[in-house]
């Protein structure tokens, strides 16, 4: 059900976004052709105007089709005056990142409602769980330093550690390193060598300890949430550029191109697929709605930050051609740009088929 859920609500937020280019289409006096929810056969539209609404057989997204947007369409119909190729580069900006600022203030409000009525969890030092290898042994190294749940870590690598993010920086700087954790049970301080072991996060090799940090809520005013929310979109957004510049990465690719050879494909370095987004916020929304719309802010600046790549066909590739449209005074011609279009489209079909087919055979675990 959660992972139904979280579907109809990824749908929902792609055709926000695409909302977004249709009102600032109207708005600008730009003609749009089609507004339709979903893909594939045609189930059922009506026209309204100049513009024709309904429902695709495939629920998942939303598309809008505005006139002259490419050059080599059948314009016939629209005045001049209507169509995207002939308006001002101001306009042909305002309506293509038009989408992603929907996307952004999406995300905004989510975690802005998040954090205003249910506060801040802030992880402790405190240990709610020890986690399994990620390199195939036996024990963790959190388990072979015989950390248990409720043991609270004070120093670690002999410096003395006073949140949760220091531990983490801490434990990241050190992969494949013997390394000393001293750390409290019942009021008693405990001494204790392990070797953290390596993983490739954003093609970083970073330590691992095993642990996961018990969670303590602090409720927090408007005024502050404010700000943490701004802060917290930021770090998202950050994320989210780390994570496709990974994605999109040669060794990445390559990588990906293993799963047809049999090979297990790190969850960090895979891209998703509606069924795997599916799959991880049934997982994530079993602890906590919270997490499950922390999941789909995300959701939002993932799509948000993805669009604005500066190529063709992505709004990104849109803004930076009305740019350079408003610094030189000349338009540039998609056609010239259709060899370059072809390539990312190429990438985009190539990563979907392959999260397709990972989130069918190797189901995403979080």
């Amino acid at each position: 059900m959660n992972g139904i859920l979280t579907i109809l609500f990824l749908t929902f937020f792609v055709v926000l976004h695409e909302f977004g280019h249709y009102i600032a289409a109207r708005r600008s006096q730009i003609a749009v052709s089609e507004f339709f929810v979903g893909f594939g056969p045609k189930v059922f539209s009506f026209k309204k105007g100049n513009t024709e609404y309904g429902l695709k057989a495939i629920p998942l997204g939303g598309y809008v089709k505005i006139p002259g947007m490419d050059e080599s369409e059948d314009t016939t119909g629209y005045a001049s005056s209507e169509l995207f190729h002939n308006a001002k580069w101001t306009t042909k900006f305002y309506i293509a990142i038009s989408g992603i600022v929907v996307n952004f203030i999406t995300a905004w409000l989510i975690l802005f409602t998040i954090l205003s009525t249910n506060g801040v969890n802030v992880p402790t030092l405190e240990i709610a769980n020890t986690g399994d290898s990620v390199q195939g042994n036996v024990n963790s190294p959190s388990v072979a330093a015989g950390l248990i749940p409720g043991d609270t870590i004070v120093m670690f690598s002999n410096t003395n550690v006073q949140t949760w993010d220091e531990l983490v920086a801490l434990i990241e700087e050190n992969p494949g390193k013997e390394v000393s954790i001293s750390f409290l049970r019942n009021g008693n301080m405990i001494e204790s060598d392990t070797t953290l072991e390596s993983r490739t996060i954003n093609t970083q090799q970073v330590g691992y300890l095993g642990v996961t940090p018990t969670i303590e809520n602090e409720k927090i005013g408007l005024i502050t949430a404010f700000k943490s929310t701004t802060i917290l979109e930021l770090q998202m957004t950050i994320a989210a550029v780390d994570g496709i510049i990974t994605l999109f990465s040669p060794e990445n690719i390559k990588t990906l191109l293993g799963t047809y050879s049999g090979q297990t494909i790190p969850d960090e370095v895979r891209p998703l697929s509606p069924i795997g987004l599916a799959q991880a916020g049934n997982q994530i929304a079993e602890d906590s709605y919270v997490n499950l719309f922390s999941l789909l802010a995300f959701v939002n600046i993932f799509l948000a930050v993805f669009n604005a790549l500066p190529f063709i066909p992505l709004d990104g590739g849109r803004v930076v051609l009305a740019i350079v449209e408003g610094v030189t005074g000349k338009k540039v011609s998609d056609k010239k740009l259709y060899p370059i279009a072809a390539l990312v489209v190429g990438v985009f079909i190539f990563l979907g088929i392959t999260a397709f087919y990972l989130d069918i055979t190797q189901p995403i675990r979080l």
